[in-house]
C-alpha cells in the first residue's frame, strides 16, 4: 500500500495516478490490512483469556466485512466510471450491508461453534451481493465488454475462491473425513485463509486492469466516449 500511495504509476503500467485514484485503491488496501491483521491478531492472542479470545474473534469477523466492503469500492468506481447514479446507489448499499454484517458479527452468540454455518452464510450473502451490479453492468455494456474492460473474469475467479473457502469452512472439509489427521495442517480454516489471500491478489490484479483502461482512455466527456465507441466498432 505504501509503495502504491507514494508512487506515481499503476504497478507495472506507467500510467499517471492522481490522489482520487489512490484513495479508491486505499479502500481496498485498508480492508485487506484490517482483515488479515485482525485475523493474525486473533489467532495470536486467542489463548490469552476467554474475554480476549471472544473480543478478537468478533473483530476477526469485522475484518472480513471490511475486506468485502473495500473490495467493492474500486470495482464499482471503475465499473460505473461514467454513471454516477448507479455507482452511488451501489456504494451506499455496500456500506449499509457492511455495517449490518459488522453489527451481526459483534453479536455474542455469532462466534460460537453452533452458529458456524450462519457465519458462512452471512458473509457469503454479503459477498455474493456483488452479482447484482455485475449483472447490471453486463446487461448495459454487454458480456464481451464486461470481460475485457471491467475485469469480470477476474471478479468471477475472486468470487469462486471466496465461495470455495467459505464452503470448506462451513462444512469442515477435509477434517470431517479424516478425524485427527488435520489438527495441525490442511484443516478447512487454514485452507480458507489461503484462498482469501489468493482472492485478494486476484482482485487487486483485476481492479488494476480496470484502472489502467479507464486512465488511458480519458475522462467521461462526450468526445472521449464517442471515440471509445468508434474504436470498439472498428
Amino acid at each position: 500500500m505504501v509503495y502504491f500511495l507514494t508512487g506515481s504509476s499503476l504497478g507495472q503500467h506507467w500510467v499517471q495516478v492522481d490522489i482520487k485514484e489512490k484513495l479508491v485503491f486505499t479502500a481496498f488496501f485498508i480492508g485487506a490490512i484490517f482483515c488479515l491483521g485482525l485475523s493474525f491478531t486473533f489467532h495470536t492472542v486467542s489463548c490469552h483469556s476467554e474475554f480476549v479470545g471472544k473480543l478478537f474473534s468478533k473483530l476477526d469477523y469485522c475484518g472480513i466485512a471490511l475486506l468485502i466492503m473495500g473490495s467493492f469500492v474500486p470495482w464499482l468506481y471503475y465499473g460505473f466510471y461514467c454513471d454516477f447514479q448507479p455507482k452511488l446507489i451501489y456504494l451506499t448499499a455496500v456500506v449499509l450491508l457492511g455495517i449490518t454484517t459488522i453489527v451481526v458479527s459483534l453479536w455474542e452468540k455469532f462466534s460460537t461453534p453452533t452458529f458456524r454455518p450462519l457465519r458462512a452464510a452471512v458473509f457469503l450473502t454479503f459477498g455474493l451481493s456483488g452479482i447484482i451490479p455485475a449483472v447490471h453492468y453486463t446487461l448495459i455494456e454487454g458480456f464481451d465488454y464486461a470481460i475485457t474492460r471491467a475485469s469480470l473474469g477476474w471478479l468471477i475467479l475472486m468470487g469462486a475462491l471466496y465461495v470455495l473457502g467459505a464452503l470448506l469452512y462451513a462444512v469442515r472439509v477435509p477434517e470431517r473425513f479424516f478425524p485427527g489427521k488435520c489438527d495441525l495442517w490442511f484443516q478447512s480454516h487454514q485452507i480458507f485463509h489461503i484462498l482469501v489471500i489468493a482472492a485478494a491478489f486476484v482482485h487487486y490484479h483485476g481492479i488494476s486492469e480496470m484502472a489502467m483502461y479507464r486512465l488511458t482512455h480519458g475522462d467521461c466527456t462526450a468526445e472521449n466516449l464517442a471515440a471509445i465507441e468508434a474504436q470498439d466498432i472498428l
